[in-house]
């Protein structure tokens, strides 16, 4: 049900990171290079998730939820948690 959300969840973030990062989108996989490191977002379709690694924060999982991809731990949004970590 949600892995067609958040393939193109991932597609449009993916197509909105470009613009200032090297970013890589292949079906449910996003990479991003920057000069801080490589970021990874992928679906994880037995959980229905997407989870994120960070060489800042960590590892984190966002479930959808109200129409948002949600942090299971803290409920920010995951656009904001990767904003947050690209400009740290």
């Amino acid at each position: 049900m949600h892995k067609t959300i958040a393939f193109k969840y991932l597609q449009d973030l993916s197509d909105t990171l470009e613009n200032d990062w090297d970013a890589d989108y292949v079906e449910g996989a996003l990479l991003i290079r920057c000069p801080k490191g490589q970021f990874l977002l992928n679906y994880h379709g037995t959980m229905e998730q997407i989870w994120f690694s960070s060489p800042i924060t960590g590892a984190h999982h966002f479930s959808y939820r109200s129409g948002k991809w949600l942090c299971t731990r803290t409920d920010k949004e995951l656009e904001s948690v990767l904003r947050q970590d690209l400009d740290a």
